[in-house]
């Protein structure tokens, strides 16, 4: 199902074009990541997503409910997190919820399950003046997700985080678009995290989308990884063992690490041959650099 579809969005502030022309859609239980540098456009994006200003030009559908023609039952399917997330710091977490629960005619079960969902059900009758500021991410999703809605909207998720949470935010975040089927659409300018979190991403530059790709396919091809193998083996008998395998799609030396291109899901059957052959490993891991490729040659305009 099509959650939200952007159609040549035009947008332009005291006289000067901000969004250019955006076209992109987002599906149902999809992670859409929109990434690009500091004034790019993707908070007057998002600011036009939620409401607070018009387009131009170009229309916003969400669930098939254009924006401007039927903005109440549209925003009716969003819920939204833009930048930090606003709570009354003397009240309790349950009682935050509760805020909107009852404003919205909410029942209790479904705050209930939301607490869950985030996992704050140990600290929710805290007060969230004591809430660490991955706390108050996980409880800023709760609130955004009372109602139901079918699009999440996230503006710069995890700044500010320790690497703790944002391992913690990230790994709810796929969990909330796969379980509840939501699309979830995140802004930001963290390659890593983008890469690590979405199922696919739009690159922005200066207003327009320069490219929008499949996670894992923008580089190294659609359906393939790419690991790094360190190892204290002989080179020769390592290489001549790796070209035998047929999920081995590529293997290049690059400073004496063995970079190779694999089938997608074929990882395990890479550390099996390595073990069942005696080969020494110092370090495997899976190459993250692909994103930042990318990204150099779309947004920044050039290879790394």
């Amino acid at each position: 199902m099509r959650v939200l579809e952007v159609k040549n969005l035009k947008k332009s502030l005291s006289k000067r074009e901000i969004i250019k022309d955006l076209s992109f859609t987002v599906e149902e239980g999809e992670v859409f990541g929109f990434l690009g540098p500091n004034g790019s456009g993707k908070t007057t994006t998002i600011r036009m997503l939620v409401g607070l200003i018009k387009q131009n030009s170009g229309t916003i559908e969400i669930c098939g409910k254009d924006l401007n023609r039927r903005r109440e039952e549209a925003l009716r399917e969003v819920g939204a997190v833009v930048e930090n997330p606003a709570l009354y710091k003397f009240l309790s977490g349950k009682e935050n919820l509760m805020q909107i629960a009852r404003v919205r005619k909410i029942p209790m079960s479904e705050v209930e399950d939301l607490i869950k969902l985030v996992g704050l059900e140990n600290r929710i009758k805290d007060k969230t003046k004591r809430y660490s500021l991955g706390m108050k991410q996980r409880l800023g999703i709760a609130a955004a997700l009372l109602g139901n809605p079918k699009l999440l909207i996230l503006d710069e998720p995890t700044n500010g985080l320790d690497p703790s949470g944002i391992i913690e935010f990230r790994e709810l975040i796929k969990k909330i678009a796969k379980e509840r089927k939501i699309a979830v659409f995140v802004s930001s300018h963290i390659l890593s995290e983008i890469e690590q979190m979405c199922d696919k991403v739009a690159f922005l530059k200066d207003g327009l989308i320069k490219s929008v790709e499949t996670m894992g396919q923008s580089v190294y091809g659609a359906n393939k990884e790419n690991f790094v193998l360190v190892h204290k083996s002989e080179e020769k008998v390592v290489l001549e063992i790796l070209n035998r395998q047929p999920f081995i799609d590529s293997i290049q030396v690059v400073e004496k690490k063995i970079h190779m291109t694999l089938h997608e899901k074929t990882s395990p059957k890479l550390i099996k041959v390595l073990i069942n052959n005696d080969i020494l490993i110092e370090e495997i891991y899976k190459n993250r650099d692909g994103l930042e490729q990318r990204y150099m040659e779309l947004v920044e305009g050039g290879n790394k």
